[in-house]
């Protein structure tokens, strides 16, 4: 039986459209996919310049971010000013490079920080490379070390806590260098 030359550019014709519909769609799986990806990883919200205030256990917490994304539960700001104002009017200042806020977990860690604790007697400068909290156990803790200096003395441990009060707890003990003062 032969085919006419029709049935045959006919035949080719449909072959090459099931090809290049293959193709396109095969494409087109591949750009969903990567679509897919990167919509998961691009922030459902971006807020800049946010300030709040608020009021726990007596103590005003003054926060400033100059921006803001959300991802699910997680909140991630490249910068963050913390002011804490005391019930006694004494003040604790926190500033971290990026810091991360679990809604979920009720945490938040900040990295690159440095703060500085006014006590009843001196007014205390902090370091830490990392600074962690969680809402459940209300202690700032610093897994990867802390210093804490004035003009008289220079304290670093590898490990510390801090509660609420204003408790410093040393887990992994410290080293302390007092520096001479000269009147």
């Amino acid at each position: 039986m032969k085919l006419e030359k029709k049935h045959l550019f006919f035949i080719l014709t449909l072959f090459l459209v099931g090809v290049m519909a293959r193709y396109v769609f095969k494409d087109i799986n591949l750009d969903l996919d990567l679509l897919r990806e990167s919509l998961e990883n691009v922030p459902l919200v971006v807020i800049e310049n946010l300030e709040f205030e608020r009021t726990i256990s007596s103590d005003l917490w003054r926060v400033r971010v100059p921006m803001a994304m959300r991802r699910n539960d997680i909140v991630e700001v490249q910068s963050v000013d913390v002011l804490r104002t005391l019930a006694d009017g004494k003040e604790w200042y926190f500033i971290g490079a990026r810091g991360f806020y679990s809604e979920a977990a009720e945490s938040a860690d900040l990295a690159g920080l440095l703060g500085t604790l006014e006590t009843d007697a001196r007014v205390l400068n902090l370091e830490s490379p990392y600074l962690s909290w969680s809402r459940s156990e209300d202690i700032f803790l610093f897994p990867k070390g802390l210093t804490i200096y004035d003009a008289e003395f220079l304290l670093e441990a590898s490990l510390a806590s801090l509660d609420a009060p204003g408790v410093i707890a040393l887990n992994e003990g410290a080293v302390v260098r007092w520096k001479k003062i000269i009147k």
